[in-house]
């Protein structure tokens, strides 16, 4: 065996943290491009060992029982609590996952797209005819206050900018430097505190509704009644496990969707033939009609748009394990206890798994083009794959192209020049937002009586 490619030099080791320091994807670029797909960066306790490549993922998400999500994502326990999926495995975590399955239904899911294309309805009203705005940020807004009362319920929400500006403190605590991220993985006393707080003030709001519930028996259609009523079925869960459940699915749901969203209006923006493509298939598929989520189904070039962007930009770039008995890769051998990343991102950028891969070409996706070839589940991942792919990934495919087709309905919009930059770690935001200005549209689609 080998020694492990990597960073040796202090120069070296250098130009790797200031490629973090610019973006996640831009430092693990760096390291595939400069090291090939196994390299280490490093000293213990802060060495990570870096696997990329479709191979690699077939490992790491294969193989439960030696890759293990705790440990791996320590930065998100002060957070996310102890007992949340994202920390968990084996049966506990398959226990707590089995008592929220029945939210990610697609009755369920239909019901969450129906309160975010509310809530964007709300937004695009308004906007006016030569605005400027921040398109990114406006659908964050509505997405996550339709998160928010789907998972927490009607009451929460009506606390919900009091949450919510607490969950901004949280996500801004999440998205620091990849530095300090890195040593707040290890040193747990690193996590803000100002965080800790917002933390200890959202606890108290969720805890109180749980006692509520459970005082009153008052169950309704959302993420906490779900949880609650698992336990009338024989999977109980403790408050402790609903609190951090609903936080961490809180976390993980309208930040990744709201990015997604983002960085597809960018890439439209970007091609105005992409734009009216689009648009001309929204209305050619929904009319006068507004948008539903039987419509999207049909929608196969915003489908395509929607995977190309999220081949681009998949919300999670890399995925932490570590290591619970020894293993082999590459021709090198790696010991328990070992902190291991595969990255989604740079899979999603390999030009030998993707031609043109810095293009973004929603025609790739076009099954009866000539030469298309399906990617397999270890070459397209941006939900994750296998039994611990990420849940919200059916919310993901039906929102997402539906709160798009709402937008292509009702609006016209035109794109600033130039990318905005990489952002994020929890989620991969586009740092600057996504800016556009409004431009008069004859006939907005999809009105209801009221709009209109």
């Amino acid at each position: 065996m080998n020694a492990i490619p990597g960073p040796k030099s202090p120069a070296a080791l250098a130009r790797v943290l200031a490629a973090f320091r610019d973006s996640v994807p831009a430092g693990l670029m760096l390291l595939q491009a400069n090291y090939g797909d196994v390299c280490a960066v490093g000293f213990w306790p802060f060495r990570w060992v870096f696997l990329f490549g479709p191979d690699a993922n077939e490992l790491v998400f294969s193989d439960l029982d030696t890759f293990r999500f705790a440990g791996g994502y320590e930065i998100l326990r002060p957070i996310a609590g102890d007992t949340a999926l994202v920390v968990t495995d084996g049966d506990e975590h398959a226990r707590r996952r089995s008592a929220i399955q029945s939210s990610f239904a697609r009755k369920k899911i239909e019901g969450y797209t129906q309160l975010m294309l509310e809530r964007l309805d709300s937004a695009i009203s308004g906007w006016s005819p030569g605005q400027r705005i921040n398109v990114y940020m406006e659908i964050r807004e509505a997405i996550r206050e339709a998160t928010l009362e789907a998972f927490a319920g009607d009451r929460l929400a009506r606390s919900g900018s009091y949450i919510i500006q607490h969950l901004n403190e949280v996500h801004d605590s999440m998205n620091r430097s990849m530095l300090k991220s890195l040593l707040a993985w290890n040193l747990q006393f690193l996590i803000n505190h100002k965080a800790k707080r917002a933390l200890a003030s959202i606890d108290i709001e969720i805890y109180s509704e749980i006692a509520r519930r459970r005082r009153e028996r008052d169950y309704g259609e959302d993420l906490i009644s779900a949880m609650l009523m698992a336990g009338e079925s024989g999977a109980a869960l403790t408050d402790r496990e609903i609190r951090d459940m609903l936080m961490s699915l809180l976390i993980a749901s309208y930040d990744p969707v709201s990015s997604a969203l983002g960085w597809a209006v960018y890439s439209m923006l970007s091609s105005s033939e992409v734009w009216s493509r689009a648009r001309s298939e929204v209305i050619a598929v929904c009319g006068q009609d507004t948008v539903s989520v039987s419509d999207v189904r049909r929608l196969s070039y915003l489908a395509a748009i929607v995977n190309e962007t999220l081949r681009l930009y998949p919300a999670v770039v890399a995925s932490p394990r570590v290591a619970a008995s020894p293993f082999e890769f590459g021709g090198f051998h790696f010991s328990a206890g070992t902190h291991v990343l595969a990255s989604e991102y740079v899979t999603h950028h390999l030009e030998a798994v993707w031609p043109d891969a810095e293009r973004f070409l929603p025609d790739r996706w076009d099954r009866s083009a000539a030469g298309h070839r399906a990617p397999t589940p270890y070459e397209y991942l941006p939900f994750g794959t296998g039994p611990r792919r990420c849940l919200g990934g059916g919310l993901a495919a039906t929102c997402v192209p539906a709160v798009l087709a709402r937008l292509l309905q009702r609006t016209e919009l035109r794109g600033d020049p130039g990318r905005p930059r990489l952002s994020g770690i929890a989620a991969l935001t586009p740092r600057d937002g996504v800016w556009a200005t409004v431009a008069p549209i004859d006939k907005p689609l999809g009105l209801s009586a009221a709009q209109r």
